[in-house]
């Protein structure tokens, strides 16, 4: 892309800096320059929806697994208990934050994803549900640690999906979370933590690169 610079566009010079004015059509060029198809980036690359910056996990042939690069909510409760059927998370995911998310792709780019809610120790009480906006089991986290990045230092701790273990066990309030060094943990679903929304997006669409 090539932008012309003369006296109707240069707006200051200063220290052997020139700043301009773009109109709307250069602006809109210059942010389509960084959009490529998602489908085109690697695991562990970076790219923006609106504001908030994703990370891509992996591809499947039902579109590509992508999380939250920072915490999307803090301090957020996982529930009343254990299950991520009644969490106060998946409601606010699957309302607002879903909304939000559809109003920047389109809600059709957002494809459903299953959800196994397995007990950290196999217990299947809680069985599966279906999600659009959700949050890594433990076992994907697992899956994608290495991804996300090892040595990790997090401002906070956050939420999984998985439960430490079920009521068939007497143990109905306890959840996995992410520590902020990175070690997968368990406290209880009324403790405040943060929050990384996890989508499954249709790979097809355009992104914007992330390049912070």
């Amino acid at each position: 892309m090539q932008i012309t610079i003369d006296s109707a566009n240069v707006k200051k010079f200063e220290n052997g800096k020139v700043t301009i004015d773009l109109n709307p059509e250069q602006l809109a060029a210059l942010t389509c320059s960084n959009k490529v198809e998602l489908s085109t980036l690697k695991p562990g690359d970076e790219f923006k929806l609106g504001d908030e910056a994703f990370i891509v996990m992996e591809h499947t042939d039902r579109g590509t697994r992508v999380i939250s690069k920072e915490f999307a909510y803090e301090g957020v409760k996982f529930g009343n208990n254990s299950n991520w059927n009644t969490s106060l998370i998946r409601k606010m995911f699957n309302n607002e934050y879903f909304e939000k998310i559809a109003a920047i792709i389109g809600k059709n780019n957002i494809i459903s994803m299953d959800r196994d809610l397995t007990s950290l120790d196999g217990l299947d009480d809680y069985g599966t549900c279906t999600d659009k906006v959700s949050l890594l089991t433990a076992m994907e986290y697992a899956k994608y640690h290495k991804i996300l990045g090892l040595k990790s230092n997090y401002p906070n701790w956050w939420w999984l999906i998985t439960p430490a273990s079920t009521p068939s066990n007497n143990y109905a309030r306890r959840v996995c979370y992410v520590g902020s060094s990175g070690i997968l943990d368990q406290n209880g679903c009324d403790c405040a933590c943060g929050v990384r929304p996890f989508l499954n997006l249709e790979s097809s669409i355009s992104v914007l690169l992330n390049k912070d």
